[in-house]
């Protein structure tokens, strides 16, 4: 009798341990649901990236599928993913790579597939440039302001980035709307904004990490009655070597703006520098030299200091026959007949200035306005010369005219 009842005990015992796990099962099933699974979408991301290399381009998002429980998949995102490619003891180049995915901080969830599971990717060398800062400035200001000389802060910048990118930046510009600026008057106004890399053709460069990322442009805004925009004219003294002249002379800046009263502005229609000395050369020369302001007038913004080239070149002469006399100044109702219709020119200058003139530029004329207009010997003159030319020689250098009234 005993040991049936301890059989019994037994047996009972071990219903209980079954409907106990029956029912553990039952509520963990509820808590956690059953395994499913889940394709999410994440950024891929490289690592043991070779020290002195970049990637080239950006890497793309991968899809991961998941396999876990459905209560801890149901509002999984892509944050809890992800997925690398090792970059570790790669060289230069372009490569195929298998991506690896890892789930962070869900507990019974793996990764069950990615795709693609291989991606190519392109290492390059990291290369650093620095190159000028310059406000591209778009957009107008009211007609009774203008923009003086803008100065840009940092005035240049690091490039950093894939080579093959890096060489194709040539400067960086901070975009400046003047039209977007809203009420304005006259004073500084200081502007900043993001700076974006440029190539050579005025292309914006991808790609590249630019430090610092932004930059500050610094704006007066003046009155344009006060302000006025003029060219810079070389003063040139002295004589080139014999054979020699001076062909033509420039400065860089061509153009300053300058600042004074509306009388005193007015009067000025350009600014002079202080004398270039060409004695004795026979070759062009560049020299540093600086401005010379008429009196209440002053630079506005930008170096007093100008560069002037001037150009030096051997003389030569070029002969032209038989260019017709043009009879100037008699008046209507007169007529004047010449002793001789034609002349020989013979001109000397510089070689680029003769070489370029054409016979048809040159005129050749008498003034018979000067009183009394009577018959007589008249000068003739030239028309027609240009900078360079260093001297004319008319043959006849006069002629006889009979002057008649007409009928």
């Amino acid at each position: 009798m005993a040991k049936r009842n301890i059989g019994a005990m037994l047996f009972n015992s071990k219903i209980i341990s079954v409907l106990l796990a029956v029912l553990l099962w039952v509520y963990v099933v509820g808590i956690r649901g059953p395994d499913t699974t889940k394709s999410v979408e994440a950024q891929l991301m490289a690592v043991n990236v070779p020290q002195g290399y970049v990637l080239a381009g950006t890497l793309p998002t991968v899809t991961v599928t998941l396999r876990g429980p459905m209560n801890t998949l149901w509002n999984i995102t892509g944050g809890y993913v992800t997925p690398t490619v090792d970059l570790g003891g790669r060289t230069e180049g372009s490569f195929i790579t298998s991506v690896q995915a890892q789930v962070v901080g869900l507990t019974g969830v793996t990764v069950e597939t990615v795709a693609p599971n291989e991606v190519n990717v392109q290492l390059e060398r990291l290369e650093t440039i620095t190159v000028p800062v310059h406000a591209e400035v778009s957009g107008t200001l009211p007609l009774s302001l203008v923009l003086g000389t803008l100065r840009i802060e940092p005035g240049s910048i690091e490039v950093s980035g894939p080579g093959s990118l890096v060489s194709q930046v040539k400067d960086a510009a901070l975009v400046v709307a003047l039209d977007k600026l809203g009420a304005t008057t006259s004073g500084n106004l200081t502007i900043a904004g993001d700076v974006v890399a440029y190539d050579a053709r005025g292309n914006v460069v991808e790609g590249v990490l630019l430090s610092p990322r932004s930059a500050v442009a610094i704006l007066p805004i003046l009155d344009a009655a006060t302000v006025k925009t003029v060219p810079v004219i070389p003063t040139v003294i002295g004589h080139p070597m014999s054979g020699y002249a001076v062909a033509s002379g420039s400065c860089t800046p061509a153009i300053v703006m300058v600042t004074g009263t509306a009388a005193v502005l007015s009067r000025v229609q350009a600014v002079s520098t202080i004398a270039v000395d060409v004695s004795g050369e026979s070759g062009s020369l560049t020299k540093q030299v600086n401005l010379v302001l008429p009196p209440g007038v002053s630079l506005l913004g930008g170096s007093k200091t100008v560069s002037c080239h001037v150009v030096i070149e051997q003389v030569v002469v070029l002969a032209i026959p038989d260019v017709p006399i043009e009879v100037r100044g008699a008046g209507s109702g007169w007529q004047v007949s010449l002793g001789t219709t034609s002349a020989s020119v013979l001109i000397s200058g510089t070689n680029s200035v003769v070489m370029a003139l054409k016979s048809s530029q040159i005129t050749a004329y008498v003034d018979v306005s000067q009183p009394p207009l009577t018959d007589g010997s008249y000068a003739v003159s030239v028309d027609g010369l240009t900078q360079g030319v260093v001297s004319a020689m008319v043959t006849p250098s006069s002629v006889d005219a009979v002057v008649q009234k007409g009928p």
